[in-house]
């Protein structure tokens, strides 16, 4: 197996999710929070795009399609 580099932390990690609103490559440890929006679609935040106000916003108000 092999393992990647976080983009926000440098963590050598062997699972890596990608942020939807910066688009880096993180850890576990640097995701604050995911959520399933738009039917099937998994949305993740990391922990740099939660303290801007407005990726924040955008995040919360993604609601899921029924």
């Amino acid at each position: 197996m092999s393992l990647y580099t976080c983009e926000r932390c440098g963590k050598r990690t062997a699972k890596r999710i990608q942020c939807n609103y910066c688009k880096k490559k993180i850890c576990d440890d640097c995701l604050k929070s995911s959520k399933r929006a738009h039917g099937h679609d998994i949305i993740h935040i990391c922990k740099d795009c939660w303290t801007k106000l407005e990726t924040r916003r955008q995040f919360k108000s993604a609601t899921r399609k029924i």
